[in-house]
């Protein structure tokens, strides 16, 4: 069965068998891999999973059940299972009704690739050596360890009870390396790097292999220091990860209601430095988490978050927002057709500032920049802590030397009321954050 044709049929036959609301979700995605290992591109791999997932409402009490067969047989089968579970489950009085159908808006410019989703195995090839030539050309004392190209091509459809019927499409590409350097018998630590599109303008597997190159040839003659309390400039990738993960899980409307969120009942107030500023953008042209509606079939749409370090709002999906008595803002994300929906953040956008990597580190007295962290987030609390890699001291805004055997320690919410000044150069990262490096004081820097 077509994707919108099954999702339909489901939400029938759930009505049929006895459902006051049903709601099916149908996804295929079609993932083309190629791996690297030892340095060596060791395998290419091809592969489909297509499937249905039956959420339904029987007096307030959910039933949920999911197949990867889209036949009429096994989806009648899985909508009776379903009102069976829902017969079986607790009743949930802040229940209100599954989403209403509103018009999406036209699907944003680049999240869909022809030339992405007609991709064959010779130019995927050639685009993982194009990579992996210029590991070797940047400098000869780099290797590759491993890495991995992944292509996607996805279609969904969205229906329910209450008339919502939907289709979309999207593509996108993955490609990181991560290398070693050897000089003197000395071994630097490893080098991540990678990019991430939605079509294949601006994918640059070359610049992936260059900088992996470049970055663990930095890495060779790794020192020490005494530890202290300083500056760090953040990395994109390490910023999303230390600040605005927990900031993601902070304005998360079900962490909030659950009273799991330091921002509970927080709007209008300063909760950062008002250089600041952070919105969810589910219509960004060509971003990786950009779509027309949610996995829900509500409108995508921008949604300010912190305005001038002020908290302005929250992310709802459908449940969370009938619960408060407000409009859904589309963030509904489901992990595949066999997951429920829940809120998530889709492409979260950070505000540019000013200047380059060399002008944020013209700021640093005395601190360090960090590439790579390893190490524990808590979204909760905002504490962390963890090994930086790929990270080098500075002082009186000059690199150095690389450093290793270092740990940070520090809070996410205090760290946001101590930003020292935000870049201007922006990345998507791997947690869907679009942010640009940024300076913060006061953590905690422990070398042995």
């Amino acid at each position: 069965m077509e994707l919108v044709d099954a999702a339909e049929y489901a939400v029938k036959i759930s009505e049929k068998r006895g459902a006051d609301e049903a709601e099916a979700f149908t996804r295929n995605q079609r993932v083309v891999e190629v791996v690297l290992e030892r340095g060596e591109i060791q395998s290419e791999r091809s592969k489909t999973q297509q499937g249905i997932g039956v959420r339904l409402i029987k007096d307030k009490k959910l039933g949920f059940t999911y197949s990867s067969v889209l036949s009429r047989d096994v989806i009648e089968k899985i909508c009776l299972n379903a009102v069976k579970l829902a017969n079986t489950s607790p009743s949930n009085p802040d229940w209100v009704s599954l989403p209403l159908p509103k018009s999406p808006p036209a699907a944003p410019d680049g999240i869909y690739d022809e030339k992405v989703a007609g991709l064959n195995s010779e130019d995927i090839l050639d685009l993982v050596v194009q990579g992996y030539d210029a590991v070797k050309s940047t400098d000869s004392r780099a290797s590759i360890d491993d890495g991995k190209f992944s292509s996607y091509t996805v279609k969904v459809a969205i229906s329910n009870s209450h008339g919502i019927s939907l289709e979309g499409q999207g593509t996108a590409l993955s490609f990181y390396l991560v290398c070693v350097a050897k000089e003197n018998g000395e071994t630097s630590s490893f080098a991540f790097e990678y990019d991430i599109s939605r079509t294949l303008k601006g994918f640059d597997p070359v610049n992936v292999g260059k900088q992996a190159a470049q970055k663990t040839v930095a890495s060779l003659h790794a020192k020490t220091v005494e530890s202290f309390e300083g500056d760090i400039l953040l990395s994109p990738d390490v910023a999303a990860e230390i600040v605005f993960v927990p900031i993601a899980s902070s304005v998360d409307a079900d962490n909030v209601q659950r009273g799991r969120s330091i921002w509970a009942d927080k709007i209008g107030e300063e909760v950062s430095d008002q250089k600041l500023t952070v919105q969810d953008e589910g219509l960004l042209p060509y971003g990786i988490g950009s779509s027309p509606f949610d996995a829900e079939g509500t409108p995508s749409q921008t949604t300010r978050m912190i305005k001038k370090g002020v908290l302005k709002g929250y992310l709802y999906d459908s449940y969370t927002a009938n619960k408060a008595n407000v409009e859904s803002t589309g963030n509904a994300s489901r992990m595949g057709y066999f997951s429920l929906p829940a809120v998530s953040i889709s492409n979260m956008v950070v505000e540019t500032g000013s200047g380059k990597i060399d002008d944020l580190l013209s700021e640093v007295d005395k601190g360090i920049y960090v590439s790579r962290f390893s190490g524990n987030v808590n979204p909760q609390s905002g504490d962390f802590s963890g090994l930086v890699k790929q990270a080098s001291y500075v002082e009186k805004g000059e690199i150095k030397f690389p450093l290793k055997e270092t740990m940070i320690a520090g809070n996410t919410f205090e760290a946001l009321r101590n930003i020292v000044r935000i870049g201007s150069e922006t990345r998507p990262t791997l947690m869907g954050v679009y942010t640009p490096p940024l300076i913060t004081k006061n953590i905690k820097i422990v070398s042995k």
